[in-house]
């Protein structure tokens, strides 16, 4: 079953949730990218419009309601304390990595209201559920559902009776409405992620039909071509440590736009990593931008800084520094802890991860045209990445060289766009926010070129503004907003009328 506005309606969640997807659902926040069950995790699934977040529920020894997926809290902190044994003071003082500690459900409610999301709590400890219950009560938050593997306590919630909805946590090789065994819930959340190494070929029309008559909720999973199996299932939502890949980027079919990503997802992992522009790719973005750079014996490495300081361990200039050198440096600790140990890496390992997943735009820094050709074409990307640098004569020799390479012309450094059109024959003019007329866009076409918006804006209503334009490419630095606005308009005007109503 699929949400509809009586089922929304009769346990208070906001209606808003009908856009025609499944509920992103961030299993324990964004825990790909900060660590789990944190303020942190959840805010940054907040701001990858993940509608709802699962959250991992043990009480104290003094009976507050902690958010860990564990009750041995060694695991995420290094220290061996158990949360059910030890007072709320104990458990407050237990430092997370990134500066974070273990929540109580009281903080996760009251960010849930600043940032318009609901709670998927998942009851892991007894008592728990009844104790968290009391706490939404008290909250007066509706947007929230109960569920646990253990039947038994959803049975006690059941019987009070709950005015939220319940779920029941089936795992791996039961019949999901055997494991019920009588007990009424709304939801059944399907935890089959390692039932099989294709998941989704479990969810049979047979099985779908049999469970009808619930909301069907599914494991979390973050796996790229499991969740392209899974996104057209008739289900209420998904879980993922990795939110922003259940909505993959639609451009519009009337009016397509391509989406450059500035330096890879440089808000989730460090700018120019395999990482960054995997983020990206896997959200079917068509183009990663990054920064070429050449090393002390003639390597071409993606880099965007001439020195070290900003982005690794190291010091100095690259251009002093040996390949093997750079490679021994910590490309990600400067970032979070989390990405501590991610490498600087080499334009043909970039070029080799987006072959077949996306276009890359080469900003040359630093680079012999001849090297760069040679890389680019003996991995067969030519076709897929266009080029530019701040020294025109680079430019002008690339064209010579070849008169296929695509290249990009900023506005602002010409009279007019038909001048940056003819000075090395640019097929790709960009328009910067701050420095153009972005009325201009409207010319390009007539001049046989491509148009690319730049900007580093984060505010939701800039970025929409943008759309007006009509421009062939967008350069961001947030592309996920972009991508919302383009491909899910319905899941901000949902944001947007939580925040607004103040619904929660």
């Amino acid at each position: 079953m699929t949400l509809t506005k009586n089922w929304l309606e009769r346990f208070g969640w906001p209606v808003t949730l009908l856009t025609g997807h499944p509920l992103s659902i961030a299993h324990r926040g964004a825990s790909a990218y900060a660590p789990e069950n944190t303020l942190k995790s959840f805010q940054i699934a907040a701001d990858l419009c993940a509608e709802m977040w699962e959250l991992d529920l043990h009480l104290t020894a003094d009976g507050v309601c902690v958010v860990s997926h564990d009750d041995d809290l060694f695991r995420v902190s290094g220290q061996k304390i158990s949360i059910s044994e030890s007072s709320w003071s104990q458990i407050s003082a237990v430092q997370l990595p990134e500066g974070q500690h273990v929540p109580r459900l009281e903080e996760i409610i009251a960010l849930a209201q600043e940032t318009g999301c609901g709670l998927y709590i998942e009851i892991k400890g007894q008592g728990a559920g009844l104790a968290a219950l009391k706490v939404l009560r008290d909250a007066g938050f509706r947007f929230a559902c109960l569920g646990s593997f253990v039947v038994e306590w959803i049975a006690e919630l059941r019987a009070l009776p709950c005015e939220y909805p319940l779920s029941v946590l089936v795992p791996v090789n039961v019949d999901p409405l055997d494991h019920l065994n009588g007990v009424s819930v709304d939801i059944l959340h399907i935890c089959w992620r390692d039932a099989s190494a294709n998941p989704a070929a479990l969810l049979s029309d047979e099985l779908m039909h049999r469970l009808k008559d619930y909301q069907i909720v599914l494991w979390d999973e973050d796996r790229v071509s499991i969740v392209a199996d899974i996104l057209d299932k008739p289900v209420m939502g998904i879980c993922s440590n990795r939110p922003e890949l259940l909505k993959p980027y639609k451009p519009d079919a009337e009016s397509p736009i391509d989406i450059v990503c500035h330096r890879g997802a440089n808000i989730l992992a460090p700018e120019n990593t395999l990482e960054a522009a995997r983020i990206c790719m896997d959200q079917y973005f068509q183009y990663i931008e990054l920064d070429v750079r050449t090393t002390s014996d003639g390597a071409l490495v993606v880099i965007h800084d001439a020195d070290l300081d900003r982005t690794t361990d190291g010091n100095g200039l690259v251009i002093d520094q040996t390949l093997a050198t750079l490679r021994s440096l910590d490309a990600g600790g400067w970032f979070r802890e989390g990405t501590a140990g991610y490498k600087i890496p080499t334009l043909a390992e970039f070029l080799t991860l987006a072959r077949n997943k996306s276009g890359i735009y080469v900003e040359i820094k630093h680079a012999n045209t001849e090297d760069l050709l040679r890389i680019v074409t003996s991995a067969d990307m030519l076709k897929n990445c266009f080029f530019w640098g701040a020294d025109t004569s680079v430019l002008r020799e690339l064209r010579k060289k070849s008169a296929d390479i695509m290249l990009m012309a900023p506005r602002w450094m010409y009279s007019s766009v038909a001048e940056a059109v003819a000075d090395y024959g640019a097929q790709i003019i960009e328009f910067d926010v701050e420095q153009d007329d972005l009325t201009e866009i409207s010319q390009c076409a007539a001049l046989g070129v491509r148009s690319m918006i730049y900007s580093r804006h984060s505010d939701w209503e800039v970025l929409e503004g943008y759309l007006k334009y009509k421009p062939d490419l967008i350069n961001l630095d947030f592309p996920d907003r972009m991508k919302i606005l383009v491909s899910y308009p319905l899941v901000r005007e949902h944001f947007k009328a939580m925040l607004k109503a103040d619904i929660l």
